[in-house]
């Protein structure tokens, strides 16, 4: 007994498959992390101006995507005080979620929130550091998280 799948390996025939117009297209997340130091100074919030090329790709990349919507989450790292770092984070994300918009994403579609140095990924790896040695250990954990919900059309 064979399946239509072996007999069409067998003739060696690879094709696309095919899209019906009554089934439904999946959405697929599809997130993009920048490390927030590259993209801004540290302690600021402004995107640096020889870095707004990678929120350029991401612009184009969306181009011919429908998108439900855009999350952009900002992160500081544990150097200061909570509550300041904590606004650094919201105020990296609205600084991201503004160029977005200047660069034609509609602002509703995108959501801006910081957490923080909540969620780190350096973990104890910084331990004993200090100064400008900390400072750039912790660069991992002062990133922004881009994550957007598309669809691509079929071809």
């Amino acid at each position: 007994m064979s399946y239509p799948e072996q007999q069409l390996a067998a003739q060696n025939v690879i094709g696309e498959p095919k899209q019906y117009a009554d089934e439904p297209v999946a959405r697929a997340p599809v997130s993009v992390s920048f490390e927030a130091e590259p993209l801004f100074s540290f302690d600021k919030s402004v995107v640096r101006s020889d870095q707004r090329s990678k929120l350029n790709e991401l612009v184009a990349s969306l181009k011919g995507t429908q998108y439900d919507s855009i999350s952009v989450i900002g992160y500081a790292d544990r150097i200061g005080a909570e509550a300041y770092n904590q606004k650094l984070s919201e105020r990296r994300a609205n600084a991201v979620k503004a160029y977005l918009v200047r660069q034609g994403i509609p602002a509703g579609k995108i959501n801006a929130e910081g957490r923080g140095e909540s969620e780190p990924v350096t973990g104890d790896s910084c331990s004993g550091q200090r100064g400008n040695a900390l400072i750039a250990c912790l660069e991992p954990d002062r990133r922004v998280d881009v994550s957007v919900t598309a669809t691509k059309p079929a071809n």
